[in-house]
């Protein structure tokens, strides 16, 4: 289910005014045979620059920079899974609609609903959509420090 998604992009005037810099539609990518992303917006610094007039979308290819964010929409197929990885990244993710479960590597899984979310932590996980409907999900990715357990770096696979 390819998609496009509305973005309204605010900024200022050269008076200070807030104002609408883009309203457009943006296309989706294909994440993984099963699950389409659309990738919003994006920041290579943190904190960001609100005064900086690159399209943020235009900034990453994949996720997070190592120093930024990230903001997408993505929909997952129905019967699918999407494999599992690792980001340098905490991931705020929110189901819109549909279910999306969230497998962890120990075997745990959790299931995820209309409105409930997910703070992803560096983890490995992968998603899995176990009904017969589309589910859609909004994810922001923010950089985070490298990730050490017991003194060990644990390396992104993404």
């Amino acid at each position: 289910m390819k998609h496009q998604a509305r973005r309204v992009v605010t900024g200022h005037d050269s008076e200070g005014r807030s104002i609408v810099t883009s309203d457009s539609l943006v296309e989706a990518f294909e994440a993984s045979p099963t699950a389409f992303a659309t990738r919003l917006w994006a920041t290579d610094e943190f904190p960001s620059d609100n005064t900086d007039d690159q399209d943020g979308a235009q900034l990453i290819e994949t996720l997070a920079s190592d120093n930024g964010t990230a903001f997408y929409i993505a929909d997952w197929a129905p019967n699918s899974e999407f494999p599992a990885h690792r980001t340098r990244s905490i991931d705020y993710g929110v189901v819109l609609s549909g279910q999306l479960e969230a497998v962890l590597d120990s075997g745990q899984v959790v299931r995820l609903g209309a409105g409930e979310s997910i703070v992803q932590r560096g983890t490995l996980h992968a998603w899995r959509n176990s009904t017969d409907e589309w589910t859609r999900t909004v994810f922001v990715l923010i950089a985070s420090r490298r990730l050490v357990i017991d003194g060990q770096p644990v390396e992104p696979t993404m």
